[in-house]
């Protein structure tokens, strides 16, 4: 009787779980083009930077 009780309880957990996991990974997509646009735009002006500092100094 007390296994069932525990059962039950394990796959209430579960299906609690689901719905959260699902809004998380949802979020976590969601969010993903804007850091991925971010690390573009971050990326392109370390480039541009160190382009114009090369050459400043004869790089």
């Amino acid at each position: 009787m007390i296994l069932n009780h525990f059962e039950g309880l394990k796959l209430t957990l579960t299906s609690l779980k689901i719905p959260y996991l699902e809004q998380l990974n949802s979020k976590i997509f969601a969010s993903l083009p804007t850091s991925f646009s971010c690390l573009k735009i971050d990326r392109l002006i370390k480039r541009i930077g160190i382009t114009q500092f090369q050459s400043m100094f004869g790089g």
